[in-house]
């Protein structure tokens, strides 16, 4: 009995992960049969850059400038640290002809941040999403970033 059960188990997993090896999705696999633009993880690809640029509200004009930094697979906004959040990590992809990057990053008082954005050449366009929830309401707010890379 235990023999079958166990062998049950190695079938279901083997059926499950077969798939995904065939598809070309484990993040080792070669670029040889993927489609043009298909995506794939890139780890700390975008360490030891930042992007400067101008930040506002959607579809408002800027409201300030900021700094984003890629350091360690971790991301931050230099101009929301006085707001209390810290870095978070992110994840990138690459894609045919540029970056795509996620991150989140969190505030023990002013709640937590969602970034994605692509860069391109060297220019760097994000959208971010804060939400801070309270007692009676739950703030919830969409952002834009757009920057270029800062050479040292």
């Amino acid at each position: 009995m235990m023999e079958r059960s166990c062998l049950s188990t190695v079938v279901i997993v083997f059926a499950m992960v077969l798939p995904l090896h065939l598809n070309g999705s484990f993040a080792g696999a070669d670029e040889g049969g993927r489609e043009a633009g298909h995506q794939k993880a890139a780890g700390n690809i975008l360490d030891g850059k930042k992007f400067k640029g101008q930040t506002g509200e959607k579809g408002k004009k800027s409201h300030h400038e900021d700094v984003l930094v890629f350091d360690g697979g971790r991301f931050t906004s230099t101009e929301c640290f006085q707001y209390g959040f810290k870095s978070g990590p992110y994840t990138a992809t690459v894609q045919s002809d540029s970056i795509r990057f996620e991150a989140e990053t969190l505030s023990a008082t002013h709640g937590k941040m969602e970034w994605s954005g692509t860069l391109k050449d060297d220019t760097l366009d994000v959208t971010y999403f804060w939400t801070k929830e309270r007692w009676l309401w739950t703030t919830h707010r969409e952002y834009w970033f757009k920057g270029t890379l800062v050479r040292n």
